[in-house]
């Protein structure tokens, strides 16, 4: 995967976040109208130990799932985030067919609940 093309958005387009060591990136609690996708530089999120890189989604799960975030998300270092807005990421995937979008959203509201069912 390319990291300036995600979903067939090119991450161009979009804003960036800079961030440093220990700055917070994404709240616990914040709402889940924007995905975040790492450009350079590494993140940490509460209670996992492998850092995110460049090309990974910043908690995509709860991005489709959840009306908002939990659990802070850290800069580990120096980088950036693009934004994506949640129309933006859901007209992405409306135009790759009818059910992309219900179906993602599906998908992850069930991991959620697996989640807290074995917590």
């Amino acid at each position: 995967m390319r990291k300036d093309d995600i979903l067939g958005l090119n991450l161009d387009h979009y804003p960036r976040q800079s961030f440093g060591a220990g700055d917070v990136v994404l709240s616990d609690g914040s709402e889940t109208d924007r995905m975040l996708v790492v450009i350079d530089g590494r993140l940490g999120i509460d209670r996992v130990s492998k850092p995110l890189g460049p090309g990974d989604i910043v908690k995509s799960i709860e991005f489709f799932g959840a009306s908002h975030y939990a659990g802070e998300v850290r800069g580990r270092g120096p980088g950036q985030v693009a934004v994506l807005p949640r129309g933006a990421v859901r007209a992405c995937l409306d135009a790759q067919g009818a059910m992309t979008w219900n179906l993602a959203c599906a998908l992850a509201i069930e991991a959620i609940a697996a989640s807290k069912e074995h917590a």
